[in-house]
């Protein structure tokens, strides 16, 4: 078995004259103008024909219709019967095979893959030839629940006792909460601190899973939108996977590997040795001059999507309302557009609900400022998936004038209004009264079993040491 690392989670596995390709996303970027591939990944694999594509699951980086308009219409498109992406695959021209989650799908005679639906509608993949096995967990689940990684992790073991090549994902695929602007927040030591989570999500499942060899990836993304271009350093230098790794299981017999586009294995034995270097700003810039301009060219908004805009929000609060009159307080929340001169203003005052476009708005007068772009809130509310360009692609900054309000994490309300409901949200009391919710969530605070949240700004966010101090 020979595998080659083309980029991002972009790998072509090689076996008995069968070449699978996984995810591929090279040509442009994705979620609109968020996301850019970096480095560059390495084509050079897959000038021959593939046989088959392995499409994991819906996100814009695994799959990426204009990549895949570049490959061979011949190729089988491999996905799972249980997520959604058949019918848009088959519109591309690609016949679909899909797999459900207790059969093994025979490539060739000594030749078989597995696919299996983890959480969140994403997907893992294995291959096996005879010989060896691989296994691709993309995004599956370094970032599912615990219950979620040890269940896959168990049932892996089982499947494979011996696992030569693991591929899992470490990225932080997700606008939290390097999109989030709050007095006395250390930005860069925020985002170094959510990325150590996941890299030691990696290392769990590398050293629970024992495989021979062990590649961190997925993960290949640069942001060139001015206020996010920062966060570039952070996350990728402050801390490899692999070292920690090192560190932490010094006698494991697995082999780790930070590897860079490029890299190649065939049968245990590196024949291409690309490995990563740390990402510095000013070459990133330089390499991806052209890319950072069309990332920051918005265009002009109109005045007659700017309405439907205002119509679309109007009417999601609206059927939203019993959900969001739950809230036990008040705020202002007011929504910019880079490419539009007006901006819309939510307010929320006892049980009074309104919406309402704002000409010329005082910053510092709202709890919560969010700045995006105008198309973007149109395709959150108007497109299925739509709002991943906001909340898992960073399209857009929160501003807290407030560091208390940030604590209270009030900005969830404004999500609610930017994410469209077909049906009214469920009661976030779980149908019981306001104080047996409280109540319970007290007891569970003193017996020390808080609900995990990943997505608390107060427990993620790393203040200034001034800050601290107070």
């Amino acid at each position: 078995m020979q595998i080659s690392f083309i980029g991002h989670a972009s790998i072509l596995i090689e076996s008995q004259g069968i070449r699978i390709l996984s995810d591929p996303w090279w040509r442009g970027p994705c979620f609109g103008a968020q996301w850019w591939i970096y480095p560059k990944p390495d084509l050079s694999p897959i000038e021959q024909k593939v046989d088959y594509i392995y499409v994991s699951h819906g996100h814009h980086d695994h799959f990426h219709p204009g990549t895949l308009k570049t490959l061979n219409k011949d190729a089988k498109v491999l996905v799972s019967k249980k997520i959604d992406i058949s019918e848009p695959i088959r519109n591309l021209g690609f016949e679909v095979i899909a797999i459900g989650d207790d059969e093994e799908y025979v490539l060739s005679p000594n030749m078989k893959c597995r696919i299996l639906e983890t959480h969140g509608e994403d997907t893992l993949m294995a291959v096996s030839d005879g010989s060896n096995v691989c296994l691709n967990l993309n995004d599956a689940i370094h970032s599912a629940p615990d219950s979620v990684q040890e269940h896959f992790i168990k049932l892996l073991k089982s499947f494979y006792p011996k696992i030569d090549y693991l591929f899992c994902g470490y990225g932080v695929a997700s606008h939290f909460p390097n999109c989030y602007v709050i007095p006395g927040k250390d930005a860069v030591r925020t985002a170094a601190q959510r990325q150590a989570y996941f890299n030691r999500r990696w290392v769990h499942i590398a050293s629970s899973l024992n495989p021979r060899y062990a590649f961190p990836f997925a993960a290949d993304v640069a942001f060139l939108e001015h206020d996010l271009i920062w966060a570039n350093e952070p996350t990728q230098n402050s801390e490899r996977p692999t070292d920690v790794f090192k560190k932490e299981h010094s006698d494991s017999s697995t082999v780790v590997m930070d590897i860079a586009p490029g890299f190649q294995i065939a049968d245990g034995t590196v024949t291409r040795p690309m490995y990563r270097q740390p990402v510095l700003l000013s070459k990133l810039r330089m390499e991806l001059s052209e890319n950072e301009v069309r990332a920051n060219e918005y265009g002009t908004g109109s005045d007659a999507v700017f309405s439907e805009v205002l119509s679309l929000i109007r009417n999601n609060a609206t059927n939203c309302a019993a959900y969001l009159k739950e809230y036990q307080g008040d705020y202002r929340f007011l929504l910019r557009f880079r490419n539009y001169p007006k901006g819309i203003c939510i307010v929320k005052k006892g049980k009074d609900f309104s919406v309402e476009p704002e000409q010329n708005p005082t910053l510092h007068l709202y709890d919560v400022t969010y700045t995006t772009r105008l198309q973007y809130v149109k395709w959150s509310l108007t497109s299925k998936y739509g709002h991943e360009i906001l909340f898992v692609g960073s399209g857009g900054i929160f501003e807290y004038f407030a560091t208390e309000k940030a604590k209270e994490n009030v900005h969830r309300e404004f999500m609610t209004i930017l994410v469209p409901h077909e049906t009214p949200p469920k009661s976030r009391f779980g149908g019981r009264p306001m104080w047996v919710h409280r109540l319970k969530q007290q007891i569970r605070a003193l017996v020390g079993k808080p609900k995990s949240d990943l997505y608390d700004l107060g427990a993620w966010t790393v203040w200034r040491q001034s800050v601290e101090r107070r």
